[in-house]
């Protein structure tokens, strides 16, 4: 009884009209009958079967009764939370798709790769339920994405699926149906559907073979051939080469997989004999309690109606009904009394829909989950809150985002630090890694620029104090010429020759001495002409170079997933040579 609390509050509003109708028949019961106007209130006493009184108030009091309690129902009473049963489709569905060389010829306008780009966002627009992958293949096979329920991650990559990212050249299929079902055997799955889209493969016995081990694991392998029998051209190493689409091999695969094979339509024909209708009995489970991760409030008003089903008959008994039947003019409540969306769509899908309309700000705001809601403020550009969003999260990916929105923000260090903790929970985090790399780097360089000022400084105070030193040792200077002069004078003959020798060596140290002292008036007269406005505007300038220097920074992260995905693959490619 801790948690109880009303979920439709607003019908305690209902108590203000009902409170006015009480007091008005109250008056009007207290004002007497129309038997006192006629009768003389001695005789009138003797003609009542029944004095009116308490009695006569009794509708009333019930009425109240009644309108209370009904009130107090529909404003949901709960204390109590229960599991709801869910519905969870175990269909899952992994996306072969062939990106050998032989996708670029041109049969097919625009391409043979830019249809079957088409054909997986239509088939991921029918997966409405359970999960999907997808995996692609040249000479060898990578992982494009796992198994996932966000269709959202494989639509966006999709546009960065060319056969420039692949490693290797080739057209091996055999390596990416085995890998197909290591990813359905990895999540336990016992039943699974492969769909292979390809316009043909170099090794059509080793995948007979593996699609035959897949059926008997319960996986069955559909296949979509993308092609014609004329075929399209293509340049290969220099040399154009006519590639023909035949259609057998990939027909012989489908029958070994189980599966059906169909040649590539423009309409959803194709699609409608590939992907069957979902049996809700044989691909969805039941699950329930903490497992479906869905609770209610079980509301336990209910357990009045037998109360307000006595008023009335005891209404119905002393022609009181009409009390009640007043009860029901109020018209039943909404499921949901804020808005005609929360019908239908919950808040984090409402600040979806806000988002892909381009309206990140709304989104932010409707956004429950952090990771989310992070999102919409990066987006927004108010990189601190979308930092501080992140921040409530656990993932290890929202820390990443994180990192990057604290980056954004200028807070250089604690980005760095972001960074530093992804690692520390995933060493093989390449984005993490290279970020992190790229912020030492500018940090360092920031420092440097830092000392180089404190350093500007420390030696235009040093210039100066020997500027004024120079100026007096040249009055020295000067007086001490003006005594040797005075010496020679009076020397004799013999004398004048060493005289003439040592006077030729002090003009030559006091020319050293002058051109010293005239590059360092030099620098003083450099310095003087600095005034402190511009002192003052080279400093305010200092901020407008880190600006920079981040921006820099933050054009050099990837943001193109081609190059992602290029750079995945070929660290993939490398570390199977070295095994």
């Amino acid at each position: 009884m801790s948690e109880l609390h009303f979920l439709r509050p607003l019908w305690f509003l209902a108590l203000i009209p009902a409170l006015w109708l009480l007091i008005t028949l109250w008056r009007k019961q207290s004002s007497g009958t129309a038997w006192n106007a006629v009768f003389d209130q001695q005789l009138l006493s003797h003609l009542w079967l029944e004095l009116p009184g308490q009695s006569t108030r009794s509708p009333i009091i019930m009425l109240a009764a009644g309108w209370l309690l009904t009130i107090f129902i529909l404003a949901g009473p709960v204390w109590e939370r229960q599991p709801e049963i869910v519905w969870h489709s175990q269909m899952s569905r992994i996306v072969i798709l062939d990106l050998s060389p032989s996708m670029n010829a041109r049969d097919l306008a625009p391409s043979r790769l830019e249809r079957a780009r088409f054909k997986i966002m239509d088939i991921l627009d029918r997966s409405k339920e359970g999960r999907t992958g997808l995996v692609v293949f040249a000479g060898e096979a990578h992982i494009v994405t796992p198994l996932t329920e966000d269709n959202k991650t494989i639509e966006n990559l999709i546009g960065a699926l060319n056969t420039e990212i692949m490693p290797v050249k080739g057209n091996q299929a055999t390596p990416a149906l085995q890998m197909a079902g290591n990813l359905l055997d990895l999540k336990g799955i016992r039943q699974g559907e492969l769909l292979l889209i390809s316009d043909g493969i170099d090794d059509p016995a080793a995948a007979l073979v593996q699609a035959r081990k897949l059926r008997k694991q319960g996986y069955t392998l559909s296949v979509l051939g993308i092609g014609t029998e004329l075929g399209g051209a293509i340049m290969q190493d220099g040399i154009t080469e006519v590639i023909r689409f035949n259609a057998a091999p990939l027909q012989e695969l489908a029958r070994a997989g189980g599966g059906t094979f169909n040649k590539y339509t423009t309409d959803s024909q194709d699609l409608n004999r590939l992907l069957p209708d979902v049996s809700a009995a044989s691909n969805f489970d039941q699950m329930e309690g903490s497992a479906g991760g869905v609770e209610r409030w079980v509301e336990h008003g209910v357990w009045l109606i037998p109360v307000i089903v006595l008023l009335a008959a005891i209404s119905f008994r002393r022609g009181w009904l009409l009390g009640f039947a007043v009860l029901c003019i109020i018209p039943p409540p909404p499921v949901y009394a804020f808005g005609w969306q929360d019908l239908w769509l919950r808040a984090d899908q409402q600040a979806q829909a806000s988002l892909q309309q381009g309206d990140p700000q709304t989104a932010a705001q409707q956004f429950r989950n952090p990771d989310w809601r992070g999102t919409a403020l990066y987006e927004t550009g108010d990189y601190a809150a979308a930092a501080e969003a992140f921040a409530e999260s656990d993932d290890i990916e929202a820390l990443y985002n994180q990192g990057n929105a604290l980056a954004r923000a200028g807070d250089l260090q604690q980005a760095v630090e972001a960074y530093r903790e992804v690692l520390q929970h995933n060493p093989a985090h390449d984005d993490a890694k290279a970020n992190l790399e790229l912020l030492e780097k500018l940090l360092q360089e920031q420092q440097q620029q830092s000392d180089d000022s404190s350093q500007q400084e420390n030696e235009s105070e040093e210039n100066k104090k020997d500027s004024e030193d120079g100026t007096d040792s040249e009055g020295n200077l000067d007086q001490q010429q003006d005594a040797a002069q005075s010496e020679n004078d009076g020397a004799t003959h013999d004398t004048d020759k060493q005289n003439t020798e040592d006077t030729q060596s002090d003009l030559h140290q006091d020319t050293t001495m002058q051109e010293k002292q005239a590059d360092e008036q030099k620098q003083v007269e450099q310095q003087e002409m600095t005034s402190p406005d511009d002192m003052i505007n080279d400093d305010d300038h200092l901020p407008s170079e880190e600006d920079i220097a981040l921006e820099q920074w933050l054009r050099q992260i990837p943001e193109d997933p081609s190059g992602l995905l290029r750079r995945k693959f070929m660290l993939e490619h490398m570390q199977r040579k070295q095994r």
